[in-house]
C-alpha cells in the first residue's frame, strides 16, 4: 500500500511539475514575440524622415563649411532657434546675420582648410516632430601638420516637418572642450 501511495504521489508531481512547464514555455513564447507590426506605409515614412533628417544634420555642416549661410540659415525653421558659442539666435535672418559676424573675422582662411565632423546621430521621430543627439568636432588643417581637432562638442536638436521638409526647431551646439592647436597666446579659428 505505502508502495502504491508512493507512485501516486510522484506521478502527481510529475504531472504538476509538466503543466507548469507547459504554462511557462506559454507565457514565455508570448512574452518574446514581437508586437503588432506597424503598416508598411508607417514604417516607410519612418525610414524616409530619417534618411531626411539625416540629411538635414549633414547639410548643416556643409553649408557651413562652405560659408553659405544663406543655405545654412534656411535649414532653421520660420522660428527656429540656434543656441552655442555665440549666443541665442531665433529666424533664420537672425541665424544668417550672427554667422556671417562671426566669420567676418576668418575671412584670411581659405574655404576648404577647417571643415566639420558630424557623427553618432541618434534620432528620435514622432509626427512631424523630432529629436536628435550627435557628435560634432571642428577640424584644423595647417601646412605640414596633421589635423587638429579644435572643437568637439553635441548638439541636441528638435526638428519639425515645415512645409513638407525636416528644419532644426531649436539647435543647441554645446562644447565638450575647446583644445588650443595654434601658438601659445593665439586664438584658433572657428
Amino acid at each position: 500500500m505505502k508502495l502504491v501511495n508512493m507512485r501516486n504521489l510522484l506521478s502527481a508531481a510529475l504531472l504538476a511539475a509538466g503543466i507548469a512547464a507547459v504554462a511557462l514555455v506559454q507565457v514565455s513564447a508570448r512574452a518574446a514575440s514581437p508586437p503588432a507590426r506597424e503598416p508598411l506605409e508607417t514604417r516607410v515614412q519612418r525610414i524616409e524622415d530619417r534618411a531626411e533628417i539625416e540629411r538635414l544634420l549633414m547639410e548643416y555642416g556643409r553649408s557651413l563649411d562652405n560659408r553659405d549661410f544663406v543655405t545654412y540659415s534656411n535649414l532653421f525653421a520660420s522660428n527656429g532657434e540656434w543656441t552655442g558659442s555665440l549666443g541665442t539666435y531665433r529666424g533664420p535672418a537672425a541665424i544668417q546675420a550672427a554667422m556671417q559676424k562671426s566669420f567676418a573675422t576668418a575671412a584670411d582662411i581659405p574655404k576648404g582648410t577647417n571643415y566639420h565632423l558630424l557623427t553618432n546621430a541618434i534620432i528620435d521621430i514622432n509626427g512631424d516632430r523630432a529629436t536628435a543627439e550627435s557628435k560634432w568636432a571642428f577640424v584644423m588643417l595647417e601646412e605640414k601638420k596633421p589635423p587638429q581637432i579644435a572643437f568637439a562638442g553635441r548638439y541636441e536638436d528638435t526638428l519639425i516637418r515645415e512645409n513638407g521638409q525636416w528644419k532644426f526647431l531649436r539647435r543647441v551646439a554645446k562644447a565638450a572642450r575647446e583644445v588650443a592647436v595654434a601658438a601659445p597666446g593665439s586664438t584658433p579659428a572657428r
